[in-house]
């Protein structure tokens, strides 16, 4: 009996750890969130970019996914397979909590304020000119999972989103009697060199999976497009400038 009860309060354990068990793929995610590594390999399995089915994916997914349960029960053969299962079945049928939108910032430059076409060009030293993947994690963002060990000895840790089509983004349009209120914005910020940060936003449409083919390093590929492209003065994003719809979410 006192068996049963252990393995019934860790798997309500498990059920409180996976808020949105019975969400949909029509609701993954809860908006935009800058990546972590744990949340992109949830991305990378949902998304089937490895097979959750082989166990030490499985055991190495739950290890950062689950870092609490891992070190609480990965001890207890029988205890770990019952959750290890649960948490595959859940996977599978794609009913496990996951993100898909992300967001990361890029630091940029701004060039100087086009009058006849009221538009803010970047600079050429920081453009954004064809480009066809966006980095959204390596490993000198944070070596160890909340357990203390090394983030991974199976997943890659440098993780990229390859673009569906390549981004180009020469500036944002800003209306002639606002760019005078923009420029004390800009000064008043302390910011000679018109630095401005860049929020770039994506949607993650399927997961390529590790790419062996780099010379000194393995990378997760995952796939998808730049949603919007939007520029702040200030790096906590308070103070926005205007910014770029790419394309839409969905």
């Amino acid at each position: 009996m006192k068996r049963y009860v252990a393995v019934f309060l860790v798997f309500m354990s498990l059920s409180l750890s996976v808020q949105t068990a019975q969400a949909s793929m029509t609701d993954v995610g809860e908006g935009y969130a800058r990546p972590t590594f744990a949340e992109l390999i949830q991305t990378l399995i949902l998304l089937n970019g490895f097979d959750i089915n082989e166990p030490k994916i499985a055991d190495e997914y739950m290890r950062i996914v689950y870092c609490d349960l891992y070190r609480r029960n990965f001890g207890n053969d029988v205890i770990w397979d019952k959750i290890k299962n649960q948490v595959i079945v859940r996977a599978l049928k794609k009913r496990e909590y996951f993100r898909v939108r992300y967001e990361v910032i890029g630091i940029f430059n701004l060039g100087r304020y086009d009058f006849k076409n009221e538009f803010f060009p970047i600079s050429d030293k920081t453009s954004i000119s064809n480009v066809g993947s966006v980095s959204l994690y390596s490993p000198g963002e944070q070596s160890l999972d909340c357990g203390g060990n090394n983030l991974s000895s199976m997943f890659p840790q440098n993780v990229v989103l390859e673009l569906n089509e390549p981004l180009t983004v020469r500036g944002f349009h800003v209306p002639h009697q606002n760019v005078e209120k923009m420029m004390v914005r800009i000064q008043e910020a302390g910011n000679p060199n018109r630095q401005v940060y860049g929020r770039i936003r994506v949607f993650v449409t399927d997961a390529k999976g590790p790419d062996m083919s780099k010379s000194n390093y393995s990378q997760i590929v995952l796939n998808g497009r730049v949603v919007s492209v939007d520029f702040f003065i200030d790096p906590f994003l308070t103070k926005p400038l205007g910014g770029v719809q790419i394309s839409k979410e969905q």
